[in-house]
């Protein structure tokens, strides 16, 4: 998989050490995974790869928060190709924009840059559907995603394939039989269950298979990191509504239901808890420049309102967002954000504490909140704090982020003991 070079860019002598080792393992190939952190720099790197191509037309895909720091690093760097950066959003839900892309890609050569691409692993969506037909038509691709590989090579099934289906060279079908265990349940007068779960057996021969196109490293943090617990005692009605929907969740399990929803519910209980807003809003006052990230809108809301402070959540725009951190920059006025918009949008280098008012199951969004300020540029020593509960389903959350597991892998492990684990950890 041999590609023509151009000339190396001058700007080649002035990447880190790790920028210069990913671009020498990819500059000789058509396709890679760059899998580098947060505050790494993979953007300029797949700038620089970009560069010794004889590609005429760049096309970066996104989510649509990212764009403007897309733009931000592209406007940094320099770029003399001819380029388009879109979001996934936008690729999913506008027909008229992925029928001008067609359009626009026929004769060209093309090189795809698919950033974030844990938002393409999913192959029953539109969105990766359409981008491996626009794959299909390019003769370089890159892949790159701020969370290093990790303990999740289901995931990388469908982001090497969007690469080559000749790095793995299996059907998905194929990949589930030679990596995967297939586990089954069943109760009594209910359909047999199965689940798919990663095996060990040959894991070996799976990294032997990326390994070659795939560049992974981790930021090297030199400011020390302190992490605080605040524990908050859930209101009465609060531990009613969670006990009610407790007892619901373990009669589900015992009758071998559905329950993954349930487990959200009460994760809602705890969360959506107006006495913990109150308390964790009186903590906030207490402090300096700080950003509190929420699970819920409901909460981000109710937290807000009582602060003078900056709020970001799904229905802020764009372009206000982008205001909104200039103005946070300058003052010490509290910043209030959903997981969901503000994890993967901001560089916040500027400030140095993250309070977790909640967490989510999603760990892979904790882990992209806490590089909002753990980031090259960082001056200062950084402060974690999070808001914990009596009520067990925080515990839970936390631990299973602390293993880096969805709670679909949770699920698949601890569902055969049955209800008896989830009575003693909830």
């Amino acid at each position: 998989m041999k590609r023509m070079l151009g000339n190396m860019n001058h700007s080649y002598n002035y990447l880190t050490k790790n920028q210069k080792q990913a671009f020498e393992k990819f500059k000789k190939l058509k396709v890679g995974a760059l899998f580098m952190e947060q505050g790494t720099g993979k953007t300029r790197v797949a700038l620089e790869l970009i560069k010794t191509t004889d590609c005429d037309l760049v096309l970066f895909f996104c989510p649509f928060s990212t764009k403007d720091n897309l733009q931000d690093e592209i406007n940094k760097w320099t770029l003399d190709i001819d380029y388009k950066i879109i979001g996934y959003e936008t690729l999913s839900n506008s027909d008229k924009t992925y029928v001008e892309l067609l359009e626009e890609i026929e004769g060209r050569k093309l090189f795809i840059v698919a950033d974030e691409s844990i938002f393409i692993k999913n192959d029953d969506t539109k969105r990766y559907k359409r981008l491996m037909n626009i794959a299909k038509m390019s003769d370089y691709r890159l892949i790159l995603n701020g969370t290093p590989l990790t303990k999740n090579e289901w995931d990388i099934y469908n982001q090497m394939n969007f690469l080559s289906d000749k790095i793995i060279g299996m059907s998905k079908q194929e990949f589930l039989n030679v990596f995967f265990k297939k586990i089954s349940y069943k109760k009594v007068g209910q359909r047999p269950k199965e689940f798919y779960k990663l095996s060990d057996v040959n894991i070996d021969y799976l990294h032997k298979l990326i390994a070659p196109y795939i560049f992974e490293c981790e930021f090297e943090f030199d400011k020390n990191e302190e992490i605080k617990y605040i524990r908050i005692i859930a209101s009465e009605e609060a531990q009613e509504s969670y006990n009610r929907k407790k007892q619901q969740l373990l009669n589900s399990i015992s009758k071998g239901e559905s329950i993954i929803d349930q487990f959200q519910n009460l994760a809602y209980s705890c969360f959506n808890d107006k006495k913990r807003h109150v308390e964790i809003a009186e903590f906030i006052k207490k402090e300096n420049q700080i950003i509190v990230f929420c699970t819920l809108v409901n909460e981000a809301v109710n937290i807000a309102n009582l602060l003078n402070c900056y709020l970001i959540t799904g229905d802020t725009p764009l372009s206000k967002r982008s205001e909104i951190k200039e103005s946070f920059k300058k003052d010490n006025k509290p910043l209030v954000m959903t997981l969901g918009t503000g994890a993967y949008a901001l560089n916040l280098q500027f400030c140095n504490k993250i309070a977790f008012s909640s967490i989510t199951f999603d760990y892979a969004k904790t882990e992209q909140a806490l590089k909002r300020i753990k980031r090259m540029g960082q001056e200062k020593d950084i402060e974690y704090i999070y808001f914990t509960s009596n009520l067990g389903i925080f515990n839970m959350i936390f631990e299973n982020n602390e293993k880096k597991r969805s709670l679909k892998e949770l699920l698949i492990d601890k569902i055969n003991e049955g209800s008896d684990y989830f009575e003693n950890i909830l």
